[in-house]
């Protein structure tokens, strides 16, 4: 290969990255605006209110089949992808990663901290961070190596699930308190005055839900799934798997194939059964557990493909640019939210529906992709990108 087309084959191999961040970074946000916008019973029992409409449930059912947890497992996915990307760019400078990864990964957890305990406990940044630091070091290990572990973590994580299915056909088990219908207006109301109040008001909730999150829920869940999940990315990326237009394609046919119909059965089985908490516990945990992770490799394969090509060229040069500045996009996320819906804002917790929602979803889209046009134009990095950056070089320089 010419040296010219190789710079070209590379610009186009890490530009199709960025655009697959991009889509990312704004799709988390279908999921994540229900955690700032509902309270928590109906996140878990869509009637805990009693029933809800069509649109609602259509609106239920595409965000539960089709994205959450599919695009945290391919942010997981590129996460480790990156590392193998900062490793090669610092041995290409003669200098060792080491030093500089450690504290970029230290300053992604000092960001998430802030993050988790000021404005959101559904912080992602610092297990991000935290595992970023265990599976670096792992990075020398052959790509089948890396491939199998991180699959051997990844689904290893949901084998307690295995065991739980099994019990929850032979023994139907009693919804605990919070999958219980809330009957009575005063019921409802007390549950709605969960993110009601000034930010003080809300910050002891926040520390209760962020502390566990980063303790128990990361220790027993979160590190082994998203350790895994780095380690099939940076197995991937070493295998060359994501440079091929081959295996590519593969991933799209087999991954949309296979997770679609996992992930449609596994969420039909528990809308079918007027969402059963039996259900709930067993066959859905299981499949939608599995096809989040089967169905992220199809989106990774097909965004990819689409990434390399030449189809809607402005719409991937848009993605690309917010996929440049995802971490300053991701919070940015976080703050409007929470502007939106708490208290200390405009006070919609509660009073929005689910399929009214995806207006807010989409108003944020375009303010963020209007908003990573215009900052590019004058700037070279995302705002949040520039300071992390400039913060583990001066960290780690000699």
């Amino acid at each position: 290969m010419t040296q010219p087309l190789a710079a070209e084959f590379k610009t186009s191999r890490l530009t199709s990255l960025d655009v697959l961040r991009g889509v990312v970074i704004l799709a988390i946000l279908i999921i994540n605006i229900n955690y700032f916008s509902t309270p928590d019973l109906i996140r878990y029992n869509p009637l805990a209110f009693g029933d809800f409409n069509v649109a609602d449930k259509w609106a239920w059912f595409l965000e539960y089949a089709l994205v959450k947890q599919r695009f945290m497992t391919l942010l997981a996915l590129l996460y480790g992808v990156g590392i193998m990307l900062f490793v090669a760019k610092y041995k290409k400078l003669g200098v060792n990663p080491a030093k500089p990864f450690i504290a970029r990964s230290v300053l992604l957890v000092v960001f998430g901290l802030a993050h988790a305990y000021l404005i959101w406990d559904g912080d992602i940044l610092v297990a991000y961070g935290l595992c970023g630091l265990l599976v670096f070091w792992l990075r020398g290990l052959p790509a089948i190596w890396l491939l199998i572990l991180g699959l051997l973590l990844a689904f290893g994580a949901v084998a307690p699930s295995i065991w739980d299915a099994v019990l929850a056909v032979l023994h139907p088990p009693e919804p605990p308190q919070y999958w219980l219908p809330i009957n009575g207006a005063e019921a409802q109301q007390a549950a709605l005055q969960q993110y009601q109040g000034s930010w003080w008001d809300l910050t002891p909730e926040r520390v209760v839900k962020a502390w566990q999150r980063q303790s128990s829920d990361f220790l027993l869940f979160t590190l082994w799934r998203c350790c895994g999940l780095m380690m099939l990315g940076m197995g991937l990326w070493k295998w060359g798997a994501l440079q091929s237009n081959k295996v590519l394609k593969q991933l799209a046919t087999w991954g949309l194939a296979l997770g679609l119909m996992i992930s449609l059965g596994a969420t039909w089985s528990f809308v079918s059964s007027n969402f059963d908490y039996g259900i709930f516990a067993g066959i859905n945990s299981l499949g939608f557990y599995i096809g989040s992770i089967v169905l992220a490799l199809g989106y990774l394969g097909l965004i990819l493909c689409w990434g390399k090509g030449n189809f809607l060229q402005p719409l991937q040069n848009l993605l690309a640019k917010v996929g440049r500045m995802a971490f300053t996009l991701y919070i940015m996320q976080s703050v409007i939210c929470a502007v939106i819906f708490y208290g200390y804002g405009f006070d919609l917790f509660g009073k929005v529906s689910r399929s009214e929602l995806w207006l807010y979803v989409i108003g944020i889209w375009a303010f963020q992709l209007a908003f990573a046009a215009v900052w590019f134009k004058y700037f070279k990095r995302g705002p949040l990108e520039a300071i992390w950056r400039k913060g583990y070089e001066w960290v780690a320089r000699d």
